[in-house]
Parts: C-alpha cells; structure tokens; sequence
C-alpha cells in the first residue's frame, strides 16, 4: 500500500489521506441566525396575514404612505427605471428571463461535462432557482386566496391606481416574486464554483442590478397603486422567508449529494 508523508514528517497511508479530504465535506444544516429570524419570521407574517383578513380596508398610514409616495416627483430617469423594474416582472418578462437562466445554466453544466469537469452543481442550480421561484409564486397564490384584501383603490380611496388587476392584493406578488428570484441568483452568484471562475467580475452590474430591483420594487407598486406599504412589506417578507428556506435546503442537499459522490468514488477507487 502506498503512502504519503504530510509536512510533519509523518507517513500516512493513501486511504487515510482520502478519508482526510473526505471528512472535509460536510453536510451543511441550518445555521442557528438562520433559525432566529426564519422562526419569528412566520410567526409576524401569520399575524399580519390575520390582522389584514378581518381588516381589509387600508389602514391609516397605508393610504398616507401612497399619497405621499405618489406626490413626489422624481427625475425622468429614475422613473423610466421603476417602470421598466416594474414592466419586468409581469408575467411574461419574468418567464422568460426565468427560462433565459434556466437554459444558460444548464449549458455551462454540459460545457463543464464535455471537459471533464465537475458539472452537477450547475444543474443542481438550474433546478433550485426554478424551484425557488415557482414555489414562492404557489405560496403567494394561498396567501393570497386565504387573505382575501382587495386591491387599492376599493373602498373609493382617492389615489392613482394604474391598472385593475383582478386579484387580491396581499401579499405583493412583485415583491414576494423579486426577493425569491433575484435573492437567489445573487446567492448563487457569491456561492462556489463561481467565486473561483476568473471573470467573475463581468457579473458585478448584474449583482447591483438585482439588489436595486429588489429595493425598487416595492416602491414602484405604492407609486403605482398596485398595492398597500403592508402588501408590500409582506411581500419581502413571505419572499425572504422563503429565499432563506430554499438557500438553506440547497446548500444541505448539495454538501449531501457532494459527499455521496466522493464517497462513491472512494469506494470504486
């Protein structure tokens, strides 16, 4: 049997070493800030969403925070951008965008096959965000059916209401949709194997992008009528809570399948 001597001095054999590199994949469970804020997380948005189902009616600072809102004027530019924040996420841009990441990750996977290099991670990646953002939009259809608020502009509020979407108003679909979907790519964008990739570089306008999406988005639906600050505070809410579940799940079951793998190799090797 072979063996390997570490800078100590001290021989040890080739399944030792192994088992050594092995040991340092570990499967990676919640850490306990993660269960600090998940935990009180749902007990605050069980309570708002209770509180809003027998009060559907804007409260007080709700309609002021609209109106407020509403009556600053802003710099052309700084419109056009929460437009076109706000005009990305309907329906159809957000579907395709979505496909557009599903389809790149899932080539580089393949790139990363043809040359012999470790590519499940890159489909683990494509399957996470998809299941991310699908599931967020599930969550935010219950809540949404369960609470029952109508939309602003429904009590005869005196506000600018852009359009009349037929469905209920919380929490904010947007905002929920936004923090799931651009949260996760940002997590994936700082996670490995990407901080080792030498041009990581080119990907920092998409990162300040999808931060400023994220903060904008909220705004753009008060300015535009679509939904209530508490809509909107639920909808970062419910999304965070439920970025912070999947970031969780996927890092455990990637650090699982990881080990699984190595251990498979060990075993055949």
């Amino acid at each position: 049997m072979g063996s390997t001597t570490n800078p100590h001095g001290v021989g040890t054999t080739n399944s030792q070493a192994t088992n050594a590199e092995m040991n340092k994949i570990v499967i990676q469970r919640p850490r306990p800030i993660e269960v600090i804020f998940f935990i009180p997380g749902v007990i605050i948005l069980t309570m708002a969403s209770v509180l809003v189902h027998f009060h559907p009616r804007p409260y007080a600072f709700d309609l002021q925070t609209t109106e407020t809102i509403q009556s600053v004027k802003l710099l052309p530019l700084i419109t056009a951008f929460i437009e076109f924040v706000s005009a990305l996420n309907n329906p159809i841009p957000s579907i395709l965008a979505l496909a557009i990441w599903l389809v790149g990750l899932v080539a580089i996977g393949f790139i990363y096959r043809a040359r012999g290099r470790p590519s499940a991670i890159w489909f683990q990646s494509a399957i996470a965000l998809i299941g991310t953002v699908a599931i967020a939009g599930g969550i935010n259809f219950i809540i949404n059916i369960l609470v029952a608020r109508p939309r602003p502009g429904s009590f005869g509020e005196h506000i600018i209401v852009l359009s009349h979407i037929p469905v209920n108003s919380f929490p904010s679909g947007h905002t929920e949709h936004d923090v799931a979907y651009y949260g996760f790519l940002l997590y994936l964008s700082f996670s490995q194997p990407v901080r080792q990739w030498r041009y990581r570089w080119v990907l920092i306008p998409l990162q300040v992008f999808a931060v400023l999406d994220i903060l904008t988005i909220g705004y753009s639906r008060i300015l535009e009528g679509e939904h209530w600050l508490t809509d909107v505070l639920a909808g970062y809410l419910s999304g965070a809570l439920w970025l912070l579940m999947c970031i969780v799940l996927y890092r455990g079951i990637s650090s699982y399948l990881a080990l699984r793998d190595q251990q498979r190799t060990t075993t055949l090797n």
